[in-house]
Parts: structure tokens; C-alpha cells; sequence
């Protein structure tokens, strides 16, 4: 088995990218060296190439939901061109053109004595799940006549519902093969039946919340609740022949600096409020009591510089000159309010531009200390807002990487206030000090791909409290939630040999930084008005909950589509460079993968990203 996983590895895992997939598949083009006859099939290579299969699938949705919902960088402004004919494209091929096929062929081996049962069990409900996703993305799809191109090579679609409904069906049929085996190997759980059944219950637990079965949610037990039950791909540190180290990793750690642009909307959620960076007093700073920030982001993000053009950041600043920080006098830091010297049009062109005006007065727009979240971060965090469609100026070795989560990066040393040039305090350099990325560094790409995380499982739950009317049970959901997120995250310290351990976030910093989101939380109403630029007046308890559970997200995120569909939240979302009228609206889904349309006379595609799913009720979210 390890020896035919290393040899599809070489064939297939060098291919996936970074939600980069665009590869696209008639439906009815099956004869691929996938689609292997079953006297020549191998059971083993079959379902090791589904289960690759379903990995590629699943990065392909995960990209959608993470560039809506703002957990990721989404480069067009234009919704219908960046959720056209690419939306589902290699998901599409993946479930049709090859695991299906591969499903049949590893049944027609499996014969009377049903020996292949695991290896069955775990092929349709990894199908169910990618059955679902593309339901979620496009609506009505190929099903009924889909498993038949004798007779129907032109399949025309099937009621999204009845699909949702088969993928139940399928689930049902996974676990009574799962039921049925003495368990296998794979590449999620190890062989495990119970991991797999747990990751069947998610699935059914799932599909309740989408269709907005609260009580089924709260009532649906043997789910995947626990670090040790989730579900995840774990990558490798090989360079070459094949590269098995996450995509993430393969696109920032390079010899030419980083190629992914963070979510600005995502940094400056976790990085803090501004003001309360800037307000902090010398008494607090001469007591480490500094603004309370997501303890994550040091993990999530690694700085390669200590300022964004057109921002600003922290600094301690001596006084007298003469070369030390006097602790007695001169803690208290310099507020250096730098866009009036740091503007870059060569690294950064929207720092010397003037901010969008419908972003005027809001969230993203500019403030006394910089350019605001719409252009840049503040204390060095440089990504990009949703809908920037700029071209790639030389920023490769400035702009901030993927972190040490998920993908094994580095973890964020420098700190967030520095000292101005050669000035130490208390005989220890306080300069900003970050290093720049480099193949090889951190973890040196052993990380992971989330699929399932217990942490989502607890934010699900908490939304079907909270939409029963259960706050209090919904918090206790969300704590438990946030607290299993920052303990999967933090675990990764161990993983760059270079991180530095008094930079890790203390068991104090974790408490407070839980508390202190619980408490808004707690004290938020159920629902608030909007101001008269479509942002919330306050945040209710959903916008508190959705944000965190997009928070949790980072690395996987297919989900987060649907909870903007199903709820309307978080309202806190960055509003795109455009306004509505330009980027167009919101999509309830994508289209059809052209190939499939240019092949199939009996599926049309779309004209716009209006249609909604058969679940979808319509409610909106003000951001666009």
C-alpha cells in the first residue's frame, strides 16, 4: 500500500495546487487511465487515487468558500468573471471522471465475500461530500442519468434536492459497508472505521445545518468532536520527484519571495483594534498589559517587514538619544504615524492613491493612522483587499507568507513594537528584525490540509443554537469552538525549529483573548440595524460568531459560502474595490464548467451568479 501511495504521489500529488486547479473534463470522457477495466484494476491504487481525488476536489471548493468569505484573497473584481466557467471545474472532473468510475470498478471487484468493503465505505462518502459541495456551488447537476453514458451520453441534470438526497443515501450506504469491514488503510484516518463513521455523522449533521434542521444538528451525536478525530491530509518536506510539501509552502518558500497575497480583511481582524494599539499607556507597557489580539496570527501569517507602505506601526523611541531605552522613561511608544513617509508606488501603488469613496467612513477606509485595511495593515501585515485586481509589483520579499498553520512556513518572530535603528533597552535589541522567506525555511512544508476540524463541528453547532434561540447554548458551543482552533494552532510551535518560544502566546494571553470575544458576544443583541452605508450599527451575535468561525477556517474554509447564504453573516465582511453596481451581486452560485457546457447540448449555462440552491432562502449579507 505505501508503495503504490509513493507512486501515485508522484504522479498526482506535484499537480495540486493551491486552489490553483483549473483542469477541466467532458462528464462522458471516461476513458482514462483512472477508469481502469476491472480485470486490470487494483483495488488498493484505485482508492488511493480517489482519495487524492477527493483531496483535489475538496481544495477546489475550499477555494470558493475562503475567497468569499474573505478568509482568503480574492484577486477580480468582477464576481461573475472570477465564478464563471472555472467555479467547480476540477471538482466536477474529479467526482465524474474519475471516482465515480474508479467507485465502480473497485465494487466489481469486491465480489460476494465483500472483501473490498472498507475500501467501498470510504470511496461514497468522500463521494457524498464532494456531491454536496458541487450542489452547494452550481445547483442542479448530472446525477440520475449521469451513471448510465451507454444510455444517456448527454446527461441533462437532476433537482439539486434529489442529488442532496442521494448523497444522503450514499452516506447511508458508506457506513453499512464500513458496518460490514475489519477496517483498511488510508490517508485521512489510518484505517480507522470510527474515525470514518464519525466523518459519515458530520457529513448528515452537515447536510441539517445547510437545509436549516437545527434541531437535528444539536441532536446528531458520534460526530468528529475532538483533535484527535479530524480530518486532515498531511504533507510531507520532499522537493523533488514528487514535491509532497503543501501547496502553500511550494508558493511562498521560493528563491523569488512569496507568490500568495493574504486577506487583509482576515489580518486586521485577528491583529487588534488600532486604537487600542496606540492608547496603550506607559504603565501597561512596563506591565506587559498589551491590547488583547487573536493569539493565532503569529501562526497564521509571518511578516517580512515591520511596515506597509502607507501605514503605520510601533515604535519605542529614545528620548534622549543617547543609544538606550530607558525603561523609567521612555517605554511608552512613539507613536510614528508613517504614511506621510513610507508611501510606495513601486511595491505598493494604492498607498499614493486616494481610497475608493463608497469606502469612505467605513471599516476599510482610511484612518488618522494610515490607509486602512482597503490598501494596508497596520504593524507590517501586507496582503491585499477582496476585488484588488492590480498586477504584481516586486513585493515578493515584503508581502506577508502563510505561517507555520497549516501549511509549515515559519512562525512570526518579529515583534510588534520595535526600536528605532541601534537603540536597545535593558541591554536587548528591540529593532524590528524580520527574515525574509527562502525554500527550505520553517517547517519546511510538513503541514496539513484541514477537511473536517471538531472546531467546526462546535461552530456548527453553535449556529444551530443560536438560529433555535439558544444563546447561551450557542456560547457554550463557540467557546469550546475558539478554544480547540487556538489549541490545534498553537500545537504547531514545535514544527520551525527557529520559533521562538517567548514570542508564543501564554496561557493568560489565550484566556483573555477568549474572554474577552465571549463577552462581546454575551453582550451583543440578537439581531442590529445597519448605518446608512450598509455596515452593522453594532455586531449582533451572529456577525461575533460567523467571524470567528471564518477565523477557525483558515487553511480549509469550504463552508464559509454556505454560512453567508444560510445566515446573511458576518456583516463585517471588507465590501470588495468595487461597489455592487460595478462588481455585480453577491453570487448564490457559480456556472457550469465550460468544457461540460461545450460537450453536453443538454445542460445551459448561466448568464449570471443569481440562481440559488434549493436551500438557499435568500437572505443577504450587506457586503458585496
Amino acid at each position: 500500500m505505501k508503495r503504490i501511495f509513493k507512486y501515485l504521489m508522484m504522479m498526482v500529488l506535484a499537480s495540486a495546487t493551491m486552489f490553483y486547479s483549473c483542469e477541466t473534463m467532458e462528464l462522458e470522457d471516461l476513458a482514462s487511465p483512472n477508469s481502469l477495466s476491472p480485470d486490470l484494476a487494483d483495488a488498493d491504487l484505485l482508492l488511493n487515487n480517489i482519495q487524492i481525488a477527493f483531496l483535489g476536489a475538496m481544495q477546489d471548493m475550499q477555494y470558493n468558500g475562503a475567497s468569499l468569505g474573505r478568509i482568503s484573497y480574492m484577486g477580480g473584481r468582477v464576481y461573475y468573471n472570477n465564478f464563471g466557467s472555472g467555479t467547480i471545474s476540477s471538482a466536477w472532473y474529479q467526482l465524474y471522471a474519475s471516482i465515480m468510475p474508479d467507485i465502480a470498478a473497485i465494487e466489481g471487484l469486491n465480489g460476494e465475500d465483500n472483501l473490498l468493503a472498507f475500501h467501498v465505505g470510504i470511496s461514497k462518502a468522500m463521494a457524498a461530500h464532494i456531491m454536496m459541495g458541487i450542489v452547494d456551488s452550481v445547483g442542479d447537476i448530472p446525477w440520475a442519468e449521469a451513471n448510465n453514458p451507454n444510455e444517456y451520453p448527454s446527461p441533462s441534470v437532476s433537482d439539486d434536492a434529489e442529488v442532496y438526497a442521494a448523497a444522503m443515501a450514499m452516506l447511508d450506504e458508506a457506513q453499512g459497508y464500513l458496518d460490514a469491514s475489519g477496517g483498511g488503510s488510508d490517508m485521512f484516518f489510518g484505517g480507522s472505521t470510527s474515525s470514518w463513521t464519525k466523518y459519515i455523522n458530520t457529513l448528515k449533521m452537515r447536510s441539517a445545518l445547510t437545509q436549516g434542521n437545527y434541531s437535528a444538528v444539536l441532536a446528531q451525536t458520534n460526530v468528529i468532536e475532538t483533535a484527535a478525530d479530524d480530518m486532515q491530509f498531511n504533507y510531507g518536506t520532499q522537493e523533488l520527484q514528487p514535491d509532497t510539501r503543501h501547496p502553500w509552502y511550494q508558493s511562498d518558500y521560493t528563491t523569488s519571495g512569496a507568490n500568495i497575497y493574504q486577506s487583509s480583511w482576515l489580518m486586521d481582524l485577528m491583529d487588534g483594534e488600532t486604537d487600542d494599539w496606540h492608547d496603550v499607556t506607559e504603565a501597561d507597557h512596563l506591565a506587559g498589559n498589551h491590547p488583547v489580539n487573536d493569539p493565532r496570527r503569529r501562526y497564521y501569517f509571518y511578516r517580512q517587514t515591520w511596515n506597509t507602505p502607507g501605514n503605520s506601526s510601533m515604535l519605542y523611541y529614545d528620548r534622549t538619544d543617547d543609544g538606550v531605552l530607558n525603561p523609567t522613561i521612555e517605554m511608552y511608544p512613539y507613536d510614528w504615524n508613517v504614511p506621510d513617509y513610507t508611501a510606495n508606488g513601486e511595491t505598493l501603488q494604492c498607498s499614493l492613491q486616494d481610497q475608493p469613496f463608497h469606502l469612505e467612513f467605513t471599516a476599510d477606509g482610511s484612518t488618522m493612522y494610515g490607509d486602512g485595511r482597503w490598501c494596508s495593515n497596520f504593524l507590517g501585515y501586507w496582503g491585499r483587499h477582496h476585488g484588488n485586481d492590480e498586477g504584481t509589483p516586486p513585493d515578493g520579499f515584503t508581502r506577508t507568507a502563510t505561517g507555520v498553520y497549516p501549511s509549515a512556513g515559519s512562525y512570526d518572530n518579529m515583534p510588534d513594537i520595535g526600536g528605532t535603528d541601534g537603540v536597545a533597552w535593558q541591554g536587548a535589541s528591540v529593532e524590528f528584525n524580520p527574515g525574509q522567506v527562502w525554500q527550505g525555511n520553517g517547517g519546511g512544508g510538513q503541514g496539513m490540509w484541514p477537511v473536517y476540524l471538531s472546531s467546526y463541528v462546535k461552530f456548527m453547532k453553535a449556529e444551530a443554537a443560536l438560529a433555535s434561540g439558544d444563546a447561551a447554548m450557542a456560547a457554550t458551543y463557540m467557546e469550546a469552538g475558539m478554544n480547540e482552533s487556538i489549541t490545534k494552532v498553537m500545537s504547531f510551535s514545535a514544527v520551525d525549529a527557529e520559533a521562538d518560544a517567548s514570542m508564543f502566546p501564554t496561557s493568560g494571553m489565550v484566556s483573555a483573548f477568549v474572554a474577552d470575544v465571549m463577552a462581546q458576544f454575551n453582550a451583543a443583541p440578537t439581531t442590529s440595524g445597519l448605518d446608512g452605508l450598509g455596515w452593522p450599527v453594532e455586531k449582533d451575535k451572529m456577525d461575533i460568531l460567523g467571524e470567528q468561525y471564518f477565523v477557525a477556517m483558515y487553511g480549509g474554509a469550504n463552508d464559509a459560502w454556505n454560512f453567508i447564504r444560510r445566515t446573511g453573516h458576518p456583516r463585517t465582511l471588507s465590501r470588495g474595490l468595487m461597489d455592487n453596481t460595478e462588481s455585480g451581486p453577491f453570487p448564490r452560485t457559480g456556472t457550469y464548467p465550460s468544457s461540460e457546457i461545450s460537450a453536453n447540448p443538454n445542460i445551459l449555462q448561466r448568464q449570471d451568479n443569481s440562481t440559488t440552491v434549493f436551500w438557499d432562502s435568500g437572505v443577504t449579507n450587506p457586503s458585496n
